[in-house]
């Protein structure tokens, strides 16, 4: 775990159970923890697959592109996020 996540991920479960309804707080938190759940799911597979093809055991190898690629994922995320923020806050109605 990073800091960032362990900065992050004790707020957005506070931020769950605040706007779950009463008595529906564990389903909201378990809903909100899924996408964290799949998340740890996937990267060893990307991660395997990104090591066995840009590092492999024999043969050239290209770090550079490995990292580059995982740079422009980093760059893109803030920019999909304040993006993604208007879409999902569009029907919210008091602001937080």
């Amino acid at each position: 775990m990073t800091i960032g996540e362990a900065m992050w991920q004790p707020r957005f479960l506070q931020y769950a159970a605040e706007i779950a309804p009463e008595g529906r707080t564990g389903e909201y938190m378990g809903v909100a923890q899924l996408p964290w759940f799949l998340t740890k799911m996937l990267v060893p597979l990307y991660s395997g697959h990104m090591l066995g093809r840009y590092v492999p055991h024999e043969g050239p190898i290209n770090p550079q592109g490995m990292w580059l690629i995982f740079a422009l994922v980093a760059m893109a995320t803030p920019v999909l996020l304040i993006v993604a923020k208007g879409w999902v806050t569009k029907d919210f109605k008091t602001k937080a």
